[in-house]
């Protein structure tokens, strides 16, 4: 997992919601939901009970944006950060739930990819037939 760029600095900077909806791409709301669901903890709060991030929060947000853009549902997100905070004897088990998920999403690659494969033969199929009636009877090439 690489860290995101504005993260690399002192490890006691922090950051305000605002400065992570615009470094992690999440919005206020998502922050809030992911919170909520226990997906991410730690966060503190300033005197005025604003909510500050701190780097590591950061790559966490970014691992947990990598799963759900991978497709990963929320319920299994909460489980491996319930694996996850209960301590190294986990690993083994956290290590399957992603090696899982992988196999999934790979699976998913290839759908993908097959369809996309699908996608071009109809467009050339279709660029053929348009080709064919621009230049239909009476038309020769070099009209």
């Amino acid at each position: 997992m690489s860290t995101p760029a504005s993260a690399t600095t002192r490890p006691a900077e922090t950051f305000s919601p605002v400065e992570v909806e615009r470094i992690s791409g999440l919005s206020s709301e998502d922050l809030l939901w992911y919170e909520e669901l226990g997906l991410i903890d730690s966060v503190s709060r300033e005197p005025g009970g604003q909510r500050v991030y701190s780097a590591s929060n950061l790559r966490w947000l970014e691992f947990l944006n990598r799963l759900r853009s991978t497709g990963m549902p929320v319920q299994e997100m909460g489980h491996y950060v319930e694996l996850a905070q209960a301590g190294d004897h986990t690993v083994g088990e956290r290590r399957d739930l992603l090696a899982g998920h992988r196999r999934r999403v790979l699976a998913h690659a290839e759908e993908l990819a097959a369809t996309v494969h699908y996608l071009d033969w109809q467009i050339d199929f279709y660029e053929k037939k348009r080709t064919a009636l621009a230049t239909g009877p009476g038309h020769t090439a070099a009209d």
